[in-house]
């Protein structure tokens, strides 16, 4: 019974690295796709502006600034504004971008990533959730 046990639980740990693993991924293939679009706002001249994928492909080594408070979030590339043509922070606008429990939790993603991220709490976390309170039963 104990060699059930462990060979069970290899198998969701297997199963919940497989599926975390598939989720970054996923998303990082949709946030570089050709047709992805990105809302960025620049910090000087509070215009708002978009780039593609592959734009934000060559941005993703760039200096970032991320401010995190207790109450808000924010995440920010610095490079030249398209409209005031001034060096400054571009700050990212996401779809959902929550902090709650005096910033314990932090969700910043867009509508598309949604999917993506219930599937992984449906069959990568989910399985790991059961498991345990069926071993409390047990033992």
């Amino acid at each position: 019974m104990l060699i059930i046990g462990q060979l069970l639980m290899l198998i969701v740990a297997l199963n919940f690295f497989y599926h975390g693993i598939r989720m970054f991924r996923s998303m990082t293939r949709q946030i570089y796709n050709e047709n992805a679009v990105h809302r960025l706002q620049c910090s000087k001249c509070e215009e708002i502006h978009t780039i593609t994928g592959p734009e934000a492909k060559k941005l993703r080594w760039a200096p970032r600034v991320e401010k995190r408070t207790p109450r808000s979030q924010s995440t920010a590339y610095r490079f030249t504004c398209p409209h005031c043509h001034k060096h400054a922070s571009q700050i990212v606008l996401y779809d959902t971008n929550v902090t709650k429990g005096a910033g314990m939790v932090r969700v910043q993603m867009n509508d598309e990533q949604k999917p993506l991220l219930i599937e992984f709490l449906i069959k990568g976390l989910l399985p790991v959730i059961l498991l345990s309170s069926i071993f409390r039963l047990f033992v």
